[in-house]
């Protein structure tokens, strides 16, 4: 575990402290620079199946963009956004190992999950031409898969099914019904689009967590510009954000929580809550963030949102995800 001097030590926030006390979690402490208001350090814990968990206090953020900056699209309408929970992100997606422990663990799904793959994507996936290595994130995964994966972390890390965001058996064909306090949930999840942001903004207002220098950006993620279209890389080959989270900008595409909706156009500040909206539904666009190894540089920004043709249903084989949860209350 690193080391935290004792004037640091007293800043490390006191819900990390709790939450290593009661759950036995490591807490890390680096010191990190950036971009107007910054997180002074990342407080970690170790997860189930191998991920490194970043805890992020509840917060108040402007999400969105302003009209001045280059690469942003009408949809991103600047707008405060409360976040009243701790919560927690891992510092990596997904990878092609972790995901393969999951398969090997649900063999009755992983038969589904492999006759699926195939018929989308061949037999091997074509997505292995990009996706080469067991430390490469997985992509070919559907908004489905993504929930069905945090269901088995939530079982590996001993967490009562009553605490699980997705209900035990999950029909993708027929969708699913969320219970009303997803969000107070402890359950490991996909992070809500102003979770995502957050994190990816790490206290900053500018189009990237290192500010708005374009020729700084291969430093920080992988897109066209640096990859040729040709290669997913690794994860956390580049450099993190202040948060100690890896790849936010580019590599592969991220699942978020939430059904597509327009920004709000007014003054007043949203709190990030549960959709009234508790089906997902195959015809109703989910979220995702972050851009990818095939897309330009103003994909990378932390406000982009992407596209709103993406169902809960389909894969593509540029989009993967990370893992969140919930902190519980101490």
């Amino acid at each position: 575990m690193p080391h935290c001097s004792r004037s640091k030590e007293a800043l490390i926030p006191r819900f990390a402290l709790l939450v290593s006390l009661a759950f036995g979690v490591s807490i890390g402490c680096s010191a990190h620079r950036g971009t107007g208001h910054q997180p002074n350090r990342s407080s970690t814990y170790a997860g189930p199946n191998g991920h490194k968990m970043v805890l992020i206090p509840a917060s108040e953020f402007v999400m969105g963009s302003p009209p001045s900056e280059a690469g942003r699209s009408q949809v991103e309408t600047a707008h405060r956004v409360r976040i009243p929970r701790a919560y927690a992100l891992a510092t990596t997606e997904v990878t092609n190992e972790q995901f393969a422990h999951f398969l090997s663990a649900v063999p009755d799904y992983a038969a589904r999950w492999k006759r699926a793959t195939t018929a989308r994507f061949g037999d091997p996936p074509r997505y292995a031409r990009y996706s080469r290595t067991s430390d490469s994130p997985q992509v070919g995964v559907s908004w489905y898969d993504a929930a069905r994966y945090c269901n088995w972390l939530s079982e590996v890390a001993g967490i009562p099914k009553e605490e699980w965001v997705y209900p035990d058996s999950i029909d993708a064909d027929a969708g699913l019904d969320l219970p009303p306090n997803y969000l107070h949930r402890t359950g490991y999840r996909l992070p809500t689009e102003a979770e995502w942001e957050n994190a990816a903004r790490a206290g900053t207002t500018t189009a990237w967590h290192f500010g708005n220098d374009q020729t700084l950006l291969p430093q920080y993620g992988w897109y066209d510009a640096n990859t040729n279209k040709e290669l997913i890389h690794p994860v956390a080959e580049r450099k993190p954000n202040q948060w100690g989270l890896f790849d936010m900008l580019g590599n592969v595409w991220e699942w978020t929580f939430d059904r597509r909706r327009p920004y709000p156009s007014n003054d007043h500040v949203t709190d990030d809550v549960e959709d009234s909206v508790l089906h997902v539904s195959n015809a109703a666009a989910r979220t995702r963030r972050g851009g990818s190894f095939a897309y330009e540089w103003f994909t990378l920004r932390s406000a982009h949102r992407g596209d709103t043709t993406y169902f809960p249903n389909q894969t593509r084989d540029g989009v993967g995800f990370r893992v969140a949860r919930t902190m519980p209350h101490q």
